[in-house]
């Protein structure tokens, strides 16, 4: 599993739009894994000891190992596309039965 913190703010304070992230996450994140959820969130880092914040996106995506490269170029995409110096990027193990997708019966 794989967790993404994209934040918002470009340099210049200008901020990645919704139409300008919805474009991103139909042209680039379908390409690279089968699913993923999308959250609305509020990011934070300290920087000369003031408490800076911005808006961000908050995905989660089952990934198989063999597409992480694949996520790395969607990742890297984002940062070229809206100016980013970095994307959170967290990843764990999800091992069968703890991660699964659930369907009808």
């Amino acid at each position: 599993m794989v967790e993404l913190v994209f934040g918002r703010t470009i340099a210049d304070g200008l901020v990645v739009s919704d139409a300008d992230w919805q474009r991103y996450v139909d042209d680039v994140l379908p390409l690279r894994t089968d699913g993923f959820t999308i959250v609305d969130c509020q990011g934070g880092w300290v920087d000369g000891g003031q408490v800076v914040r911005e808006g961000c996106k908050f995905v989660v995506l089952v990934i198989e190992s063999q597409r992480l490269e694949s996520l790395k170029d969607a990742v890297a995409e984002y940062r070229r596309r809206f100016r980013q110096e970095s994307v959170l990027w967290m990843e764990r193990p999800c091992p069968q039965p703890m991660c699964r997708f659930e369907g009808a019966p």
